[in-house]
C-alpha cells in the first residue's frame, strides 16, 4: 500500500485560502438548501393527493361530469339509495358510510359586514357536509371547537395558507362570508397529508339553500373492503337514469397526483440546472486551486507519494467544504421551510422536511463535492512532474 497523505494536510489547505474555501462552502449550502426545498415541494404535492386516497372508498359522480367533483351533480337521495341497494357498504353504530356532498370555489370575505377590514373577495374551497362526513374520510380530526350547525362552519389548518390570510384572522368566533350568507368559524380541523386542510366544510342542507341546488356534488362511498366495489359499481350500471359513475378514491387521487406530474418534473429540472451550474463551478475553483499548487503537488510526487494519494487528498478537501456548506444549508432549509406552506390553484399543502428531503439535500451536496474534483483529479494524474517542478 502507498503511502497516504495525512487528513490534517487536506484540512490546513483549506485555510490557507480562506475566501475561496468560504465561497465553495456557500456554493454547497445553496445546493443542499435547493434541493432539501425541491425534495419537500415535490413530496408535500405528490403526498397532499396521495393521502386523501381510502382503499376502502369509492366516489360516484355524474357520467358527464368527467371525474370533475365540482362540476358534477348527483340526485340528493342518492345516499339512501345505495344504502338500500348495495350490500357491503360500511355501517359504523348503525349508520350508512355514506357521505353526499357539494363541492365548490367560491369568493369568500372576512368578517361580518361589508366594511369589516379584509373584505375583499378571496378564492376559497368550500365543502357542504353531513353529520357522515366524518364516518367516510378517516384522516380528518376535529383539532379544535365543535362540528358545524346552521351559519356555522369550521376550517382546515392549511386555509389560512391558501386564502393567503394570517392564522389569527380565521379563529373560532370570527366570521367568514360567502354566497350572500355570514358563517361563524366554530372548530378547525386536521387531515395530515390531504388537500381538505385547505377548505372549508358547511352543513350541506345550508349549502344547497344558499346555492339553489336540490342535488349533490359527489357522494363517497366507503364499503367493507375493496371487493365491494363490484357491487357498487353493478349498481351504477342498473340504475342508468341516475347517469352515475365510480371510481376507487385511490384512482382518483392518483389521476389527479399524476395532472400535476408535469409540475413536479419541471422542479427538479430546475433544480438539476443550478446544481449543473454549482457543479462546474466547484470544478473550476479546484481545477484553479491544483493550478495554484502545481509545484507542491509535483514535489509531494517526486518524494513518493502517488498520484491516487494526492487525489484522496484533495477530495477530502473537497468533502470537508461540502460537507461544512451542506450543514449550513440544512440549517437554513430547516429555519425558512419548514412548516411553510405553498399555494396551488384553490387548494395548499405543506411542505415534507423530512427525512427524506434531508438525505437527499445532504447527499447531493457531498456527491457534488466528490464529483467536482474528477477534472482537478484527471489533471493531477497527467502532470509531468519536471515540468511541474520548473512552475513559477
Amino acid at each position: 500500500m502507498g503511502r497516504v497523505l495525512p487528513f490534517d494536510y487536506a484540512v490546513r489547505n483549506l485555510g490557507r485560502r480562506p475566501f475561496r474555501t468560504a465561497i465553495t462552502a456557500l456554493s454547497s449550502a445553496l445546493v443542499a438548501a435547493l434541493l432539501v426545498a425541491t425534495t419537500a415541494f415535490v413530496r408535500g404535492l405528490g403526498g397532499t393527493f396521495s393521502g386523501a386516497a381510502q382503499e376502502d372508498t369509492a366516489i360516484l359522480l355524474s357520467t358527464v361530469a368527467e371525474r370533475d367533483v365540482v362540476r358534477s351533480t348527483v340526485t340528493a337521495g342518492l345516499p339512501e339509495l345505495v344504502a338500500a341497494s348495495v350490500p357491503g357498504v360500511l355501517q359504523i353504530s348503525g349508520v350508512p358510510a355514506i357521505s353526499a356532498e357539494i363541492h365548490m370555489g367560491t369568493n369568500l370575505r372576512l368578517g361580518a359586514g361589508p366594511d369589516a377590514p379584509g373584505s375583499e373577495p378571496l378564492a376559497g374551497f368550500v365543502r357542504g357536509v353531513t353529520e357522515r362526513a366524518f364516518l367516510v374520510h378517516e384522516a380528518v380530526t376535529l383539532v379544535e371547537g365543535r362540528t358545524p350547525r346552521t351559519g356555522e362552519v369550521i376550517v382546515g389548518r392549511m386555509v389560512a395558507a391558501q386564502l393567503g390570510v394570517e392564522e389569527s384572522e380565521l379563529a373560532l368566533g370570527r366570521k367568514l362570508r360567502f354566497e350572500g350568507s355570514t358563517f361563524e368559524i366554530v372548530g378547525r380541523f386536521a387531515a395530515p397529508g390531504t388537500t381538505i386542510e385547505a377548505e372549508i366544510w358547511t352543513p350541506l342542507a345550508e349549502l344547497r339553500g344558499l346555492t339553489k341546488r336540490d342535488d349533490s356534488s359527489v357522494a363517497f362511498v366507503r364499503m367493507e373492503s375493496a371487493d365491494g366495489f363490484a357491487d357498487l359499481e353493478l349498481f351504477t350500471r342498473r340504475r342508468l337514469d341516475l347517469e352515475l359513475t365510480m371510481i376507487p378514491s385511490s384512482t382518483y387521487y392518483r389521476e389527479l397526483s399524476d395532472y400535476f406530474g408535469p409540475i413536479r418534473a419541471l422542479a427538479w429540472a430546475m433544480a438539476s440546472l443550478i446544481v449543473l451550474g454549482a457543479l462546474f463551478g466547484g470544478a473550476n475553483t479546484l481545477n484553479a486551486a491544483v493550478q495554484d499548487r502545481l509545484r507542491e503537488l509535483a514535489a509531494l510526487r517526486a518524494v513518493g507519494y502517488s498520484g491516487v494519494a494526492l487525489i484522496r487528498s484533495l477530495a477530502q478537501e473537497s468533502l470537508v467544504i461540502a460537507a461544512s456548506g451542506a450543514l449550513c444549508g440544512l440549517l437554513l432549509a430547516r429555519l425558512f421551510l419548514a412548516g411553510s406552506s405553498v399555494r396551488i390553484a384553490m387548494s395548499a399543502f405543506a411542505l415534507q422536511v423530512d427525512a427524506a428531503a434531508i438525505l437527499v439535500g445532504f447527499g447531493g451536496a457531498l456527491l457534488l463535492g466528490l464529483v467536482g474534483t474528477t477534472p482537478a483529479a484527471l489533471r493531477v494524474l497527467r502532470m509531468p512532474i519536471a515540468a511541474a517542478l520548473k512552475e513559477p
